[in-house]
């Protein structure tokens, strides 16, 4: 995790589409990203394609559609602040 960067994803349900495109153009297929509040909503099928680290929340997991669940690891709060931990890097998109 020395070269890579952790994202956190959080963003108005309005304005997911553009975080995606974003989150594209910034993130490498081997950084981390958790999901957080709407963002869990609605998940493109190209972030979950393209990166293999995805993680929420389990107090936001009930956000996350049945299907999307097999790609996102569910982690408790003391698991993400582990995995804060591990990271030079911290990016937010909001």
């Amino acid at each position: 995790m020395e070269n890579t960067t952790l994202f956190l994803i959080q963003s108005p349900y309005s304005q997911l589409d553009k975080l995606w495109a974003d989150l594209c153009q910034m993130a490498q297929t081997d950084d981390s990203i958790v999901i957080m509040g709407d963002a869990a909503l609605n998940i493109p099928q190209t972030i979950l394609d393209r990166f293999s680290h995805l993680y929420c929340l389990s107090s936001e997991q009930s956000l996350l559609n049945a299907e999307i669940k097999a790609h996102v690891k569910i982690i408790e709060y003391t698991q993400f602040a582990d995995l804060v931990l591990h990271f030079d890097r911290c990016v937010t998109l909001k």
